[in-house]
């Protein structure tokens, strides 16, 4: 079957002046996603979903993509498919679905861009995240990603189309975590005349996997389509979330559904069987409330028949009243007064900034009781910094550890203002002792000893991987540990300017360059006594090789936080030396 590029454009009728919608995407030729993948080079390959092969791609504009490249006997039905996910994705708009980019022919195939998300797929980040042991989300991100997709889902059945393909390996999870939803391929357009809510009798799409566990068995059996089949996999995907665990994995999905199995446990109080206990219910109560509701919902939108499920926007509204409770519920910490805060800062003055940062500023203020204390005053109350805001607080408010520091509390959130109270630490940071804080040029008062989070110089300390990529990883933390290293021994900052030249300096590089060229002396503070004292010649040459080990690129090389650990206790106890590391 041959296809031209004027053939897919004349099938898209509208409301336009010549009947046609314009294609948003561009028409690529195949040259240049070749190019942009390496030639599709397996390293490039992403993974299979179905019968698309998934390759990461970069463009000469350096615009990442990701490019689904599909090719079958069936050809009609992947023209079909094709043609589906071009239509939807060029006439819908929305900040939760997966944004297109343009689309290819070359001989047999059919091949699609997207936008590149960094973190994935939900179904790789929960497979991983169970796999290598990984801190669990926190219960508000889980939320985000669920009313995300709600978010989604409500918009396309507003518009008459039914997703059809719900499921986690089809949310995708960008660098801060926000969800989209892909997979359009299987979408269906209800009638002009049809309601949004109604229910239709059809043949099965031949694409469909129909002992797939996301799938609505109404659909299944009898054929029965509408936007609730979607609500059904919603469902499913709700299971994936407050369990960590693909619902196919569940223990009997193999004998019975997973509304059955899920129905059973909220039945016999059993949901400790299927909850990640790592997010904590099993010690707040308040956290177990809303795992619980979220159960519950997940079992409504699988209910029987179709007519007993919530529609997407009651689901969005019921997920959107759980976030708020449990924002207003997060107790174990003061909730502060506006006024309280702004006379312990004096109006919240200048002179009392202790640090700047992305989302706000950081000042040292004294409450009426004496208590000193470090306020972080959000810049806005817009989403990413309430995301920011309930984050800090979702995960900090679990912690206590002699080495953390504290959060006392929040504000009332009666002043359209956002604020964090923090312990205040008085002797100040690090920085400040061995180079002085480069964050902040201008001169301060004694008080102002906290930490400085300025943008300015901070790229020094980041992961190059996460950098380019947005990929989160605990190494990350361990390639930042690693330039902090290289600070204490050598009271340089992360980041300075070559004078005369003014080109950027950064430390984890300068000391690589030391290292490899043997000149460790070149790096290391004179005052710490290297040349003159064997043990701390001994004691520092460790502690750099251990430095250099923590920045080391493919993050795969770095030492866990739990060897770094290890090694410094042991080296600080001359029991491991520079030649033990090695």
């Amino acid at each position: 079957m041959r296809l031209r590029c004027d053939l897919l454009q004349c099938c898209f009728t509208g409301t336009s002046s010549n009947g046609v919608i314009q294609i948003k995407g561009k028409i690529f030729p195949y040259l240049i996603l070749a190019q942009a993948t390496n030639n599709f080079n397996k390293r490039n390959c992403l993974g299979k979903i179905g019968l698309k092969n998934l390759y990461y791609g970069k463009l000469r504009d350096g615009c990442e993509i990701v490019i689904e490249r599909v090719s079958s006997n069936d050809k009609r039905q992947i023209f079909q498919q094709f043609l589906n996910e071009i239509l939807v994705s060029n006439i819908l708009d929305h900040k939760n679905l997966v944004t297109f980019r343009g689309y290819a022919f070359h001989h047999e195939e059919f091949l699609v861009a997207h936008e590149y998300l960094s973190n994935g797929t939900l179904a790789a980040y929960l497979e991983c995240e169970i796999q290598h042991n990984k801190c669990t989300l926190p219960l508000l991100t889980r939320m985000e990603i669920a009313i995300d997709i709600a978010n989604a889902l409500s918009y396309l059945h507003k518009h008459g189309i039914i997703h059809h393909n719900i499921n986690s390996s089809n949310i995708l999870l960008d660098k801060n975590m926000c969800a989209k939803v892909a997979g359009l391929h299987l979408s269906r357009k209800l009638p002009e005349d049809v309601s949004v809510n109604a229910t239709s009798i059809v043949s099965i799409s031949s694409g469909i996997a129909k002992n797939c566990v996301y799938i609505d068995p109404e659909y299944v059996s009898h054929g029965r389509v509408s936007t609730k089949n979607d609500v059904y996999s919603f469902g499913v995907v709700l299971c994936d979330l407050i369990s960590s665990k693909l619902a196919k994995y569940w223990e009997g999905c193999d004998r019975e559904s997973i509304a059955a199995l899920l129905g059973r446990n909220i039945e016999n109080q059993a949901l400790d069987k299927v909850l990640d206990p790592r997010t904590g219910f099993q010690s707040d109560h308040k956290i177990m409330q809303v795992m619980t509701a979220m159960a519950e919902l997940a079992l409504n939108c699988m209910g029987f028949p179709q007519e007993q499920r919530p529609n997407m926007e009651q689901v969005l509204d019921i997920l959107n009243g759980k976030r708020l409770e449990r924002y207003k519920t997060i107790e174990a910490f003061r909730i502060f007064d506006y006024a309280d805060l702004r006379k312990a800062t004096m109006q919240f003055h200048p002179d009392r900034i202790l640090g700047e940062g992305g989302f706000g500023s950081v000042f040292y203020g004294k409450l009426q009781d004496g208590l000193e204390v470090a306020i972080k005053r959000f810049h806005n109350m817009r989403e990413n910094s309430l995301k920011q805001f309930m984050n800090e607080i979702e995960i900090l408010r679990l912690l206590h550890h002699r080495n953390l520091v504290s959060l006392y509390g929040r504000s009332s959130g009666e002043h359209n203002e956002l604020f964090l109270v923090y312990e205040y630490v008085p002797n100040g940071t690090v920085s400040r002792h061995i180079h002085g804080d480069f964050g902040l040029s201008r001169s301060q008062p004694d008080y102002v000893t906290h930490v400085s989070t300025a943008p300015a110089g901070t790229n020094a300390y980041m992961d190059p991987e996460y950098f380019q990529t947005g990929r989160v990883s605990y190494r990350s933390d361990v390639y930042s540990f690693g330039v902090v290293l290289f600070e204490l021994i050598s009271s340089k900052p992360a980041f300075w300017r070559d004078v005369p030249h003014g080109e950027a300096v950064g430390l984890a590089k300068f000391a690589i360059i030391k290292l490899l060229n043997n000149t460790l002396k070149e790096l290391v503070d004179p005052d710490i006594g290297y040349d003159s004292d064997k043990d701390v010649t001994e004691m520092v040459a460790a502690v750099a090789e251990l430095a250099f080990q923590c920045i080391q690129c493919p993050k795969e090389l770095r030492p866990s936080m739990k060897q770094v650990l290890e090694t410094l206790e042991g080296i600080k106890k001359g029991t491991w030396g520079f030649n033990q590391i090695t």
